[in-house]
């Protein structure tokens, strides 16, 4: 990493910005999950209506920003509980079709290998080039269908990922037969019974919601810097509130890069230090994705 670009702060500041808070874990965790109780209600309501769409919409982002506090507590910093990050990790890895297990080996490796075409488990896929393969990206659609797939493939036993450890291999595999074998009860419990709750409230604002992940995770990285510095191989972007919300502050993201054990809380105090020095800055999603989109053949 380039020091003369990489303020970093001092010990003692971070240190205070490392401090993980279960208080604060758990305020943020209840109010993300308020807003989907309450988008979830007014779904039910809205069946039947012309508010049946704006209803959907709500759902959708609600649901699929579960992703943050799955993001969030793969790395251990939701929580201060150790035990309390897995079982919320568990959990959300499960409705977003990506075991925690699983996730938390590939995150950590897009963590040591930022932007490394050779090793960054995140470009394996090649980024969007062309406008087909922008609006196949955006759609959601190839990543749940490679999300099945891999859940399908460790639970007959095949682990060949080179990211994974081989010592986490058994854990990948027990972890991706509970995964299936919940998913067929599920969809067997759903046809018996003539429920449809799973696809109006889970399945299809699943779909729904992945064109605004898919534009949110793409500002992340696209045409930043193919570089090991942190603040150069990042992007950080500046966005209203309710998303710096539902996201965990995620849109810090250089600043998550910069030091990925500071908790989510903590970001914004982490870019009053490293923000002057981030590369790349984004104003709005709006305006990143226009410039990622610009680039399109």
């Amino acid at each position: 990493m380039n020091q003369d670009l990489d303020p970093m702060p001092s010990k003692e500041v971070i240190g205070q910005l490392s401090q993980r808070s279960d208080y604060k874990g758990l305020v943020q965790m209840a109010g993300h999950l308020s807003l989907l109780i309450l988008t979830t209600m007014a779904l039910a309501q809205a069946r039947g209506t012309g508010w049946l769409l704006p209803a959907l919409l709500a759902q959708a982002i609600v649901l699929t920003f579960l992703f943050a506090p799955l993001h969030e507590t793969i790395h251990f910093t939701a929580f201060r509980t150790r035990r309390l990050n897995i079982i919320v990790a568990a959990c959300i890895g499960f409705i977003q079709l990506l075991p925690s297990g699983y996730f938390r080996g590939f995150h950590y490796a897009h963590h040591r290998h930022t932007q490394n075409p050779g090793l960054d488990p995140e470009l394996i896929v090649k980024k969007p080039d062309s406008w087909r393969s922008w609006l196949l990206h955006v759609s959601g659609l190839p990543v749940w269908r490679n999300n099945i797939r891999m859940i399908y493939r460790h639970a007959r036993g095949f682990v060949d990922e080179s990211y994974l450890d081989g010592e986490d291999h058994l854990k990948i595999i027990i972890e991706a037969r509970w995964h299936l074998g919940a998913y067929l009860a599920i969809l067997i419990l759903s046809l018996l019974y003539s429920a449809d709750w799973a696809w109006w409230y889970w399945v299809l604002p699943s779909l729904i919601g992945q064109p605004f992940l898919r534009l949110f995770l793409l500002a992340e990285h696209s045409g930043c810097d193919l570089s090991d510095n942190m603040l150069q191989n990042s992007r950080t972007t500046y966005t209203a509130p309710l998303l710096n919300f539902l996201a965990w502050n995620m849109p810090y993201h250089a600043e998550h890069h910069y030091l990925a054990s500071i908790p989510f809380h903590a970001l914004p105090a982490l870019h009053a230090w490293t923000g002057q020095q981030v590369k790349h800055k984004g104003s709005g999603y709006w305006q990143v994705n226009r410039e990622i989109v610009a680039q399109l053949e």
